[in-house]
C-alpha cells in the first residue's frame, strides 16, 4: 500500500472509528435508559416497523453512494444523477410504507404498527437529502467531517427519545429519536461544500446503476435473512418474546458497530483505490481481518460468559428472559469480525455480483434452518442461526477469496491465530472469576 494512502487509511480508521465508538456509545446509553423506561412490548413493536424500515433503508443507503466512491473517475453529473434518484427513490418508498401501513397492522395483528410505520418512514427521504455528500467526504477520505455531523445528529436524536420517553410518550419516544436524529444529520450535512444542482443524466444513471444495482440487491437479500428472523419471532412467539430478542440482539449490534461501521468505510475506499493491484489489496485485506479478529474474538466470549450479570445491571430483572439470547448471539461476533472485509473487497474489486450471489444463499440456508428450528422454541431458531454465520463466512474466505486473490488458505486463516488464543485466554479467566466469587 503507498505510504500516503496508508497514513490517509490510518488517519481515516482513526476518525472513522471515533465515529463508530461515539454512535455506539450514544445509542447504548439511549438504550440503557429507554429500557429502563419502557416495556418489552414498547420495543416490539416498533422492532416490527424497523423491519420494514430498514428493507427500505437497504434499498437506498449505499447504492449510488458506494459507486461514487469505487468510481476512479468523477464529474459532477455523477453525482446530481446520484442525488436525485436516491431521492426518487426514497420518496417512493416512504409512499408505499404510508399505503401499506394498515395491511402490514392488519396481516401482523399488530394494531399500533400502521401509525409507526407511517411516523418512522420520513427518515427515508431524510437519509437521501445527505447520501451523496456523506460519499464524497468518505471517497476523499474525510472522515472527521462525516463523524462530527453524525455524532451531533445521533445526539440530538438520543436526548430527544429519552425526553419523551420520561414524558410518558411510550413507543413513540423510539420513533421520535430516529426521525429526529435522521433530520438533524440531514441539517448537519446540508451545509458542507457540495450542492446538488437540477440536472438528471441518463447514461450517468446507467453507468452507476450497474454497479449500484448488486449493491442494492445484496444489502436487501442480506438485510432480509436478519429481518426474518425478527418476523418469525414476531409472529410466532408475540411482540414480547420480539422485545426480548430485541434488546439481546441490539447489545451484540451495538458492540459490533463500535468497529464494523468504520472498517467497512475506511476498508472500501482504502481498496477501492488499490483494486487493480491484487497483491497490495490481499496484503491490505489480511492484515486488516487479523486486526478485526484481534477486537471481536475476544468481546464475542466475554460477553457470552458475563450474559446474566450484564444484564441484569444494565436493564434490570425484567429482562432476563433475554439472558439465554444473549449468550448465543454474542457469539456470532466470531465469524462477524472475520468476514468483516468482505463486503468491501467484492465491493471495491468490481464483484458486487459476488457479494450478491453470496447472500442469495446466506439467506436461503438461514430461512431454511429457521423453518426447521421454529417449532422447537425461539432458543433452537437463535441457535441455528448463528451457526449458519460460521459455516458461510469461513466457506466464503477459503473459496471466494482465495480465488479472487490467489491468497494461499493457510494465509486466509492466520487471522485466526492469536485472536482465538486471545478469546480462550480470556474465557479462562472468566471462568476462574466465575468460580471465586460466590
Amino acid at each position: 500500500m503507498p505510504n500516503d494512502l496508508k497514513t490517509r487509511s490510518l488517519k481515516g480508521l482513526v476518525w472513522a472509528t471515533g465515529e463508530s465508538v461515539g454512535v455506539a456509545a450514544i445509542s447504548l446509553v439511549g438504550f440503557v435508559i429507554l429500557a429502563r423506561l419502557l416495556a418489552p412490548g414498547d420495543f416490539g413493536i416498533v422492532a416490527l416497523a424497523t423491519v420494514f424500515i430498514t428493507f427500505s433503508l437497504l434499498l437506498t443507503g449505499h447504492s449510488f453512494a458506494d459507486a461514487l466512491i469505487q468510481r476512479p473517475a468523477l464529474e459532477a453529473d455523477h453525482m446530481d444523477t446520484a442525488f436525485w434518484s436516491t431521492l426518487v427513490i426514497a420518496l417512493f418508498l416512504m409512499a408505499g410504507i404510508w399505503a401499506g401501513a394498515d395491511w402490514a397492522a392488519a396481516a401482523l395483528d399488530a394494531p399500533p404498527l400502521a401509525d409507526v410505520l407511517r411516523w418512522l418512514s420520513p427518515v427515508l427521504p431524510l437519509g437521501a437529502l445527505n447520501s451523496v455528500q456523506v460519499a464524497l467526504y468518505r471517497r476523499d477520505m474525510r472522515f472527521d467531517s462525516v463523524a462530527r455531523r453524525t455524532l451531533l445528529g445521533r445526539s440530538i436524536g438520543a436526548a430527544v427519545g429519552i425526553g419523551m420517553a420520561l414524558a410518558g410518550y411510550g413507543y413513540w419516544s423510539l420513533v421520535g429519536q430516529q426521525v429526529i436524529g435522521q433530520a438533524a444529520m440531514a441539517v448537519a450535512f446540508a451545509v458542507g461544500p457540495w450542492r446538488p444542482r437540477m440536472r438528471f443524466s441518463t447514461r450517468r444513471l446507467r453507468e452507476m446503476w450497474a454497479f449500484g444495482a448488486q449493491v442494492s440487491l445484496g444489502q436487501v437479500v442480506g438485510g432480509a435473512g436478519e429481518q426474518a428472523l425478527n418476523l418469525v419471532v414476531g409472529t410466532l412467539f408475540g411482540t414480547v418474546a420480539l422485545g426480548y430478542f430485541t434488546l439481546a440482539s441490539r447489545s451484540v449490534q451495538l458492540l459490533r458497530s463500535l468497529i464494523s461501521s468504520a472498517v467497512y468505510q475506511v476498508g472500501f475506499s482504502a481498496f477501492s483505490r488499490l483494486q487493480h493491484d491484487r497483491p497490495a489489496i490481499a496484503e491490505a485485506f489480511v492484515n486488516a481481518t487479523r486486526l478485526a479478529c484481534l477486537a471481536g474474538f475476544p468481546v464475542a466470549v466475554g460477553i457470552a460468559m458475563v450474559d446474566r450479570p450484564l444484564v441484569l445491571a444494565a436493564f434490570e430483572a425484567k429482562w432476563q428472559a433475554a439472558i439465554p439470547l444473549l449468550a448465543v448471539l454474542a457469539l456470532e461476533l466470531v465469524p462477524a469480525f472475520y468476514g468483516m472485509f468482505l463486503a468491501a473487497l467484492y465491493r471495491a474489486t468490481d464483484h458486487a455480483g459476488w457479494g450478491l450471489a453470496v447472500s442469495v444463499i446466506y439467506v436461503a440456508v438461514g430461512l431454511a434452518g429457521i423453518v426447521a428450528a421454529a417449532p422447537f422454541g425461539l432458543y433452537a431458531v437463535v441457535v441455528v442461526w448463528v451457526a449458519r454465520t460460521f459455516l458461510m463466512v469461513l466457506a466464503q474466505h477459503v473459496f471466494l477469496v482465495r480465488r479472487l486473490l490467489g491468497v494461499p488458505i493457510e494465509r486466509l486463516l492466520s487471522p485466526l491465530a492469536a485472536p482465538a488464543g486471545a478469546a480462550l485466554a480470556m474465557a479462562g479467566g472468566l471462568a476462574l472469576l466465575g468460580l471465586a466469587l460466590p
